[in-house]
């Protein structure tokens, strides 16, 4: 055992993606979230465009959450079986979707996982195409791309996760859908065929086709004897109720829904034809804690809120896109207003349910140590989002000072141009 004692900053083993957020050099450790703000360990307050990477969707400790959710409380948070709060989740979230069942899960990645599972069982295949990031278990990560990058990024197309991954190999190929062309896709389903059971789609990456190609894709998979899989963690319960597939009628066997749903509360639901989801008994998809309660009642509370109209919006998803949209404009103008629009602005993203930087210049495009000291300006200011990564909105962000939000990313456009030579080239 090694001696010494451990910092603050030392004790917990960090993903290199928590440590993103750092202020005068020192990684930063959080201390509270109210509505659409956070602080820090010192007591400094940040405007958080990060929403713990995209779960919290109504805001930090809201009043009215957080009294819908003590209510449930009453009840307990773990009885012997599925409750009947699981029931009226599942009849609420797949209303639309009446021949659907749902199974519950804490993470997304275990809900892709099972999506795996189910199509292994079905086709008697192990393989796999994906596009986009699907979780973090070995298969869905080995030799993965930088999927966040931009289509023609340089820095997309490096293969990562190559050592210490099963589940990959000749007889459980993986294969990544990299440019979304349907070429390219029939080439991958000609290449493996026979060997592909499972077909999975990040629905962030809609955002660089059309419903129209995806739709193709789709067929194309199912005629191959793929079973489909629409990966809506990010979106679906955010961009709108359900999500991207479901609004577009893409028809995938399955999609996943999770981030979102509850506020926070860790919960992620894979749905599908009840017919396939019967499977899920003999293919073991349940744990002890999928069954908890707490993650549940947060979801029907999160469900409260947002099927309420909010000021002119008839619902609550729709004016988080419309905060989205917004947000994404004020970085734009404050791009302009530094002078550095040449290089950099933003964008709403699937209808501003999220929003992500943009980069113009060709040389910013695939210099990471500039696009990170971006990051770095903009928490000197008070704000925190990602880069490399949508961005996300909640719709207490609908009380956000416009004025002093395209102010603070002025001046931290125009540190970053001056300090870290973004103008240069």
């Amino acid at each position: 055992m090694g001696g010494g004692s451990l910092s603050e900053y030392e004790r917990i083993a960090h993903s290199k993606i928590t440590r993103k957020f750092r202020s005068a050099g020192q990684q930063l450790l959080f201390s509270r979230g109210r509505r659409g703000e956070v602080s820090d360990a010192n007591g400094v307050p940040y405007i958080d465009f990060v929403m713990g990477y995209g779960p919290v969707i109504i805001g930090h400790a809201d009043a009215q959450f957080n009294e819908i959710l003590c209510g449930y409380l009453g009840n307990g948070v773990m009885l012997p079986g599925y409750t009947t709060f699981h029931q009226e989740y599942l009849d609420r979230l797949l209303g639309e979707r009446p021949g659907d069942r749902g199974a519950f899960f804490k993470t997304a990645s275990e809900a892709v996982t099972a999506a795996f599972r189910l199509a292994a069982m079905r086709t008697g295949r192990l393989g796999i195409i994906r596009s986009g990031y699907v979780g973090w278990h070995d298969a869905q990560i080995a030799d993965s791309l930088k999927w966040h990058e931009p289509l023609h990024s340089p820095l997309r197309n490096k293969l990562r996760y190559t050592d210490g991954m099963r589940g990959i190999g000749d007889t459980e190929p993986v294969a990544n859908w990299v440019d979304l062309r349907l070429e390219s896709l029939a080439e991958l389903l000609e290449r493996h065929r026979g060997r592909l059971g499972c077909f999975v789609f990040d629905a962030y990456l809609a955002s660089f086709t059309t419903p129209d190609v995806l739709r193709q894709a789709v067929a194309m998979c199912r005629e191959a004897g793929l079973l489909t899989v629409f990966d809506e963690t990010k979106t679906g319960g955010r961009i709108s109720a359900l999500g991207y597939d479901h609004d577009n009628a893409l028809g995938s066997d399955l999609i996943v829904i999770g981030k979102a749903l509850a506020n926070g509360a860790p919960l992620s639901i894979l749905a599908g034809d009840a017919d396939l989801l019967a499977l899920a008994e003999r293919a073991r998809l349940s744990g002890t804690f999928s069954k908890e309660m707490i993650a549940v009642y947060a979801a029907l509370a999160t469900r409260d809120i947002l099927e309420k109209p909010v000021g002119d919006a008839p619902d609550g998803w729709t004016e988080i896109g419309r905060i989205g949209t917004e947000t994404a404009a004020a970085f734009t103008a404050a791009a302009a207003d530094a002078g550095v629009e040449a290089l950099v602005g933003a964008r709403p993203v699937l209808g501003g349910g999220m929003f992500e930087l943009v980069y113009h210049d060709v040389e910013l495009l695939g210099d990471k140590e500039r696009r990170e000291a971006l990051l770095a300006e903009l928490a000197a200011v008070g704000i925190l989002l990602l880069e490399g990564h949508p961005s996300f909105v909640c719709l207490a962000h609908r009380d956000i000072d416009w004025g002093d939000l395209r102010e603070r990313a002025r001046q931290a456009f125009e540190a970053w141009n001056a300090t870290a030579g973004a103008g240069r080239g």
